[in-house]
């Protein structure tokens, strides 16, 4: 075997990493994790406004895996929907936790997004609780399925900057990473 499992099962427990997955994401691949995650958590012995806080950023990345992965594989038999690919870790580093996901946008995606991450990254919670009541009252543009909220939210929620890199693959594709630290 040219792949040591052994080896990178060692590597991710050494960094903090308590689950990870990479590959086709459905809404049922985000409630099965979910129940995971649920679990996982008590047993790290996050305290219950902690878990939910991990839980629903979990939740708002997924989402946006699902909705704006430039990644798309076959169908889901239950929605009928083709599955978007991404990744996922949550993990742990010293008292806090993270949810770092990634997944393939068109190119042509990254200013608008780097945009709204830089708008909202150093806002301090008021500031942001008030972006958010805003957003809320507008209608969403027409080519967003949430008008940025799921990013003010997890904003909002974390507890240092986000983090994010676009890491650029070709002349269609970016590969972007965002991190949320709880």
């Amino acid at each position: 075997m040219s792949f040591d499992l052994l080896n990178f099962y060692e590597e991710i427990k050494k960094d903090g990493i308590m689950f990870c997955y990479s590959g086709p994401i459905s809404q049922s691949t985000v409630e099965g994790i979910g129940e995971t995650l649920r679990i996982n958590m008590k047993l790290e012995d996050a305290g219950i406004t902690t878990a939910n806080t991990v839980f629903s950023i979990f939740v708002e990345q997924m989402h946006n895996i699902l909705n704006y992965s430039a990644e798309r594989i076959g169908q889901d038999s239950e929605s009928r929907q083709q599955l978007s690919l991404g990744v996922l870790v949550i993990g742990r580093e010293e008292k806090d936790f993270y949810v770092f996901c990634g997944n393939r946008l068109l190119n042509e995606d990254v200013p608008k997004l780097r945009e709204r991450i830089e708008s909202i990254r150093f806002l301090d919670k008021d500031e942001l609780k008030a972006i958010y009541k805003q957003k809320r009252r507008e209608s969403s543009d027409s080519d967003s399925k949430g008008a940025g909220l799921g990013l003010i939210e997890m904003a909002r929620k974390a507890e240092k900057p986000i983090e994010y890199e676009f890491r650029p693959l070709n002349e269609i594709y970016t590969f972007f990473s965002i991190k949320v630290v709880v």
